[in-house]
């Protein structure tokens, strides 16, 4: 990924997302030493990824929060005989999904990584598309208010579904039991 002149002209250390309390935080010096290029490359790379996952870990959190409280009528898979009620939340609907619901997802993820691409010259993570239908200023004072919200929340839900996770696996449940 090519970095935005942008992003060049400012300190890493000034950009979106590098928050309080932590501040830049780069123990291992993978934006000085990182495999793609110049400190701003590798910034830019790591940055674009951490959105990305960010938002994956948003949408797989509020869909696991959604399968705990509703299930879709209807089958999953009718040659299996399988509906969407037998399936299992969390981790362990991994083991009871058949294959062509693997070689779905995968096909998705991989059209998605082929045909959406990062803008050349935009913020990391902007990839055209426009935020939910809104237009930003690129570098304006809104869009970088809304690019760290956007940023805490995806490490917030990063945390929170790996709680999810662990949890299921040490008490059998996807949330606490209170």
């Amino acid at each position: 990924m090519k970095t935005s002149g942008s992003l060049k002209a400012m300190e890493i250390k000034d950009q979106v997302g590098v928050l309080p309390p932590l501040g830049y935080f780069d123990p291992l010096g993978l934006i000085k030493n990182g495999p793609y290029g110049t400190p701003s490359d590798n910034f830019a790379h790591y940055r674009g990824v951490e959105v990305k996952h960010g938002r994956i870990a948003m949408a797989a959190f509020l869909g696991v929060i959604t399968q705990e409280l509703y299930r879709f009528e209807g089958f999953l898979s009718p040659s299996a005989n399988l509906k969407f009620s037998d399936l299992p939340n969390g981790l362990a609907g991994l083991k009871a999904m058949p294959l062509e619901g693997f070689v779905q997802m995968a096909v998705l993820v991989g059209v998605h990584e082929v045909v959406v691409k990062q803008r050349e010259g935009r913020q990391p993570g902007d990839f055209g598309l426009g935020y939910f239908g809104v237009s930003m200023e690129n570098g304006s004072s809104a869009q970088k208010r809304k690019l760290n919200v956007e940023i805490q929340n995806g490490r917030l839900a990063m945390l929170g579904i790996l709680g999810m996770m662990a949890n299921e696996q040490i008490t059998g449940s996807i949330l606490p039991k209170f």
